[in-house]
């Protein structure tokens, strides 16, 4: 049963539920290992292509602030309002 589900889902409108469900076990397996095929190889491309653009960006052209050791630093400032004790 979810096979048939899958098949008509996946299947990109090529297959109706009556076509699958009337369809051999082993004609449903194929084509559910082809569509699956399809769909790693374009999750292959699309990280191929992430795996590109992270390697185009030079990181040394950010800047980015120590959170940290600006929390620790003193501040450079002398406040002129009295504290209030």
């Amino acid at each position: 049963m979810t096979e048939v589900f899958e098949l008509t889902y996946h299947g990109g409108g090529g297959f109706t539920y009556s076509e699958v469900w009337n369809m051999d076990v082993s004609k449903r397996r194929f084509n559910l290992k082809k569509i699956n095929d399809y769909l790693e190889k374009v999750e292959e491309i699309r990280n191929q292509d992430r795996q590109q653009v992270t390697n185009k960006t030079d990181m040394s052209k950010f800047k980015i602030p120590d959170v940290v050791k600006s929390k620790l630093e003193e501040p450079t400032f002398v406040s002129k309002v009295k504290n209030k004790k």
